[in-house]
């Protein structure tokens, strides 16, 4: 097996729209905390190669991930063959259309996948013999973050790593656990928020790292009082930065790689429950002059004009990576974290790692609970998307989809796991 690792610079220039935290804040970039980047980590084995990729970015747009495609076909490479996925940050530029939640700038967003690409194929040159892997797991400690959407809900507090040793190169290691990056709060700056910061610690520690952010939908960072952004955001990168290394355990030098497909359930609207349902976002709102209003009200407006062309069944494929006997899975959705457990509790896997936020975001996957609650990211989420909302029950029965496809499937490498 080879292994090379890659990185590129994408920080925004100053005044661009920041993304996230509310509509219509109008949040530019006033200076720079930390740079942001794309890593790639390009693997070689018999006649695969294989490019995992991670941005940091709240998300990409199909637009972007297809002309990175292009480019690794281009190149000589399989465009398939790429695991993409972003940190979600909330102090970096929109790549896909959100409204109200900052707008995507043109020039940006046509320079990206140059930057992406570049990250690609210098990981690519630099691929040298991997001499061992090791997995890692730890724990973090309790008071760090907590589940937003439930009190009694679904928190996974485990970090895994695996770590990729190449000789006298620096080791690669991956590092994962699922928490949203919103440790700063509404600031001018631009930032990779915690995972930035976990990246910066690794690599003074030696290691060429990348952070994949775990299904991050329902769990926030706990704010702790007396703590400003930088400091919590340096509290929580230092938790899991203690945690990286945790365990080490040697596994076997091999992988595999596929996709897996699903056929995700919208909701079936008529024309007077979408504008039943966008008066009834009104109302909650306070009003029509309420920037939520406001949303709602575009959202009902596209909805009714495509009306006639909506669907309710929406075909994704996910891409799984096995990496030394650990499997890896990339959801597009800020999935909840439900939905890891029944991946891991299925295989009697408890090290797999489930990311968020893969190739072109959806949006929230809630739980059915949530979605019966009619909580934020079960329905007023979609309407910055402009999307339909899922139905109830579609983020279990994606897990249980995935893990008995892969425990099922034949020839998909199933066998390479390590339980």
């Amino acid at each position: 097996m080879l292994a090379g690792f890659g990185r590129a610079e994408i920080t925004p220039p100053l005044g661009l729209e920041l993304c996230g935290y509310g509509y219509y804040l109008g949040r530019r970039a006033e200076s720079v905390l930390d740079p942001l980047y794309v890593r790639s980590l390009c693997l070689s084995w018999e006649k695969t190669t294989v490019f995992l990729v991670c941005c940091d970015l709240l998300g990409l747009s199909r637009t972007v991930v297809d002309r990175v495609k292009q480019g690794l076909a281009e190149a000589g490479w399989a465009p398939e063959h790429l695991m993409i996925v972003s940190i979600h940050t909330h102090c970096g530029p929109t790549v896909k259309y959100h409204e109200g939640c900052g707008y995507t700038d043109p020039d940006y967003g046509n320079a990206l996948p140059g930057h992406i690409l570049e990250a690609c194929l210098r990981s690519a040159e630099n691929r040298m013999e991997v001499t061992a892997i090791g997995q890692t797991s730890g724990m973090l400690p309790e008071g760090l973050i907590y589940n937003r959407s439930s009190e009694d809900g679904d928190l996974d507090r485990q970090v895994r790593g695996i770590v990729l040793r190449r000789g006298s190169a620096k080791p690669v290691l991956l590092v994962s656990c699922g928490c949203h990056p919103v440790t700063l709060g509404v600031v001018p700056q631009v930032s990779a928020d915690y995972p930035g910061q976990v990246c910066r610690l690794m690599e003074e520690k030696g290691f060429e790292t990348m952070f994949l952010n775990g299904l991050c939908g329902d769990v926030d960072p706990v704010r702790t009082p007396g703590l400003n952004g930088i400091q919590r955001r340096d509290r929580l990168a230092e938790a899991v930065a203690d945690q990286a290394l945790l365990c080490m355990q040697d596994a076997p030098v091999k992988a595999d790689f596929g996709r897996l497909p699903f056929k995700l359930q919208l909701m079936p609207v008529t024309r007077s429950a979408i504008s039943e349902s966008a008066d009834a976002a009104v109302a909650r709102a306070g009003g029509e002059h309420k920037p939520a209003a406001r949303v709602a009200r575009i959202w009902e407006k596209e909805m009714l004009e495509r009306f006639d062309t909506l669907v309710f069944e929406e075909p994704i494929s996910v891409p799984f990576l096995i990496l030394g006997g650990r499997l890896i899975l990339a959801l597009p959705f800020e999935g909840f974290g439900r939905i890891g457990g029944i991946v891991r509790s299925w295989l009697h896997m408890p090290d797999v790692m489930v990311l968020g936020c893969g190739e072109e975001i959806l949006g929230y996957l809630p739980t059915r609970d949530d979605i019966e609650q009619g909580n934020y990211a079960a329905l007023e989420s979609t309407y910055l998307y402009k999307r339909l909302p899922v139905l109830p029950g579609e983020a279990e029965r994606l897990g249980e989809a995935l893990a008995e496809m892969l425990e099922d499937m034949p020839g998909t490498g199933g066998e390479n796991l390590q339980s």
